[in-house]
C-alpha cells in the first residue's frame, strides 16, 4: 500500500474533523429535517395523524411527534419508541452517511421520563451526600446517562462515573473524595 493510499485509509476511518458551531448547527439541522421526513412517511404508512415539531440544541437534534392520539408509538414502557428511535437513526445515518444525533420522543413520553429519572438523581445524590454509601442508578441511554452526569456535576460533594455495557449501563454517583484516601 502506496502512502497515499494509507492516508486515505487513514483519513476514511478516522473521526471526522472538528466542525464550527455554524456547521455542527447546520448538520444537526439536516438530520432533523431527514428525521422528521422519515416520520413523516411513517405516521403516512401507519394512517397516523400526527405533528412534527424539531428543535435543535447545541448538544442534539430532537424530533417530536405529537397529537398522535394513540400510545401505538410509544408502546409498553417505551418499547416501541425505542425502537422507533432506532429506525429513525439508521435512517438518518443511511441518508447522511454520518453518526445520527437526533432524539425522537413520542407525546412527550420521553421528556417525562426523563424528569423522572432527574428526580430520582437528585434522591440518589441526597443519599449519597447522607449515607456516605455508592448509589447506582437504573440503567439508562447515553443522552439520559448525560444528563445524570450534568446533574450530579452541579451537585456538590458527589461525583458520577457510568459503569456497565449498554443496554445495562447505568451511572453510579458516590461521594467526592476528600483527598485522603490512605
Amino acid at each position: 500500500m502506496t502512502a497515499d493510499q494509507q492516508a486515505q485509509q487513514a483519513e476514511e476511518t478516522s473521526e471526522p474533523r472538528e466542525l464550527s458551531t455554524e456547521e455542527w448547527l447546520d448538520q444537526l439541522d439536516h438530520e432533523a429535517d431527514v428525521a422528521a421526513d422519515f416520520l413523516e412517511g411513517l405516521l403516512d404508512r401507519l394512517d397516523l395523524p400526527g405533528d412534527i415539531d424539531i428543535e435543535v440544541t447545541e448538544e442534539q437534534a430532537f424530533v417530536r411527534v405529537n397529537e398522535v392520539g394513540t400510545g401505538l408509538l410509544i408502546g409498553r414502557r417505551g418499547q416501541t419508541l425505542e425502537a422507533l428511535q432506532e429506525l429513525t437513526r439508521c435512517a438518518v445515518q443511511r441518508q447522511t452517511e454520518q453518526r445520527a444525533h437526533v432524539r425522537v420522543d413520542v407525546e412527550g413520553y420521553r421528556e417525562r421520563q426523563l424528569e423522572k429519572l432527574r428526580d430520582k438523581c437528585r434522591d440518589a445524590i441526597a443519599e449519597v451526600r447522607e449515607t456516605g454509601e455508592a448509589v447506582r442508578l437504573e440503567p439508562m441511554d447515553a443522552y439520559e446517562r448525560k444528563v445524570m452526569h450534568g446533574l450530579v456535576a452541579q451537585s456538590g460533594g458527589v461525583v458520577s462515573a457510568s459503569e456497565g455495557s449498554d443496554p445495562r449501563r447505568r451511572v453510579v454517583i458516590r461521594p467526592e473524595s476528600d483527598g485522603s484516601d490512605s
